[in-house]
């Protein structure tokens, strides 16, 4: 359960409140929790075990070839280093008090701990805050004051940094997932895509687990598309990530691009990210320089 609720505090924070304005503008009640089971998923729910079966076992398998397709295998990388810039000059002027940083186009050198949410630093590397360093040790977040690491008050931080650890990431997570279920497939853009249904504990929708539908390219194999929710944030918060500009770094395909926002299309996009590097267990970097807090016991 920990590690669970551990994870989906990762998952778009930044967008929480975005997306609950959007959906409430659109009739939503307050009091209700939002449900992205698709149709074909909340049919199934009250009966058919065969059929279920069936989607679970080609959902399974979906997800396993998108996980080896991606090559994300726990060991390969003990730390991850990625310079990139998280842009919300393109978000709507009312969206963008809800940017994370001091600027909004921020530039980051972000370092974190392969396969382990929670242990992560960013240098800020423009804007008004240059050269800050920002980070969360056990998710507790801590500036840089005075050569020291100190804790610092600041529940913005947590999500602004295991966020990108999580999306980077995120095709290694998804292997995780224990309730899944191949919902049918679909063509967008002239794309054609497996949707497949993925959750914990129960598909019903409820106030603690969040639910996902990973769009898997049917060609690639590769995770391109990823609808979600927010639930320990709000329970109506929905946004989607949109994943390009795939590279194959030490044998792992990782996207570069990152477009998060409303809809899966451009007239959707917040924000996005641009990565300019992506580097693992970069030279001179060891995993203490990543535990923070620990330097100061």
């Amino acid at each position: 359960m920990k590690n669970k609720i551990q994870i989906h505090k990762s998952l778009g924070f930044f967008l929480a409140l975005v997306m609950c304005v959007l959906v409430n503008a659109s009739g939503q009640s307050v009091a209700d929790i939002i449900d992205i089971r698709p149709k074909e998923i909340m049919d199934l729910v009250d009966g058919n075990t065969t059929e279920i079966s069936d989607r679970d076992k080609k959902g399974r398998l979906l997800l396993n070839e998108c996980f080896d397709a991606h090559g994300w295998v726990e060991g390969n990388s003990s730390i991850i280093s990625a310079t990139y810039i998280d842009d919300w000059s393109v978000a709507p002027e009312p969206l963008r008090k809800y940017n994370n940083w001091p600027h909004l186009k921020q530039a980051l050198q972000h370092d974190f701990l392969s396969f382990r949410l929670g242990h992560s630093r960013v240098r800020l590397l423009n804007g008004p805050s240059k050269n800050e360093i920002w980070g969360i040790d056990h998710n507790v977040p801590y500036k840089i004051i005075d050569g020291k690491a100190r804790q610092v008050d600041d529940s913005n931080m947590v999500p602004a940094l295991v966020g990108k650890e999580y999306f980077i990431q995120l095709p290694y997570w998804i292997k995780k997932v224990p309730i899944v279920a191949h919902v049918r497939d679909t063509v967008l853009q002239d794309k054609a895509y497996h949707l497949v249904f993925g959750t914990w504990e129960t598909p019903k929708a409820n106030s603690t687990f969040d639910q996902y539908v990973y769009w898997i390219n049917q060609r690639t194999k590769l995770l391109e598309i990823v609808q979600y929710t927010v639930r320990v944030v709000d329970p109506k918060a929905v946004g989607f990530v949109v994943f390009d500009d795939f590279r194959e770094i030490d044998g792992m395909v990782i996207p570069f691009v990152h477009r998060l926002g409303y809809l899966p299309t451009p007239e959707g996009l917040i924000h996005e990210m641009r990565f300019q590097s992506i580097v693992l267990d970069p030279k001179g970097l060891s995993i203490s320089d990543l535990r923070g807090l620990d330097k100061n016991d």
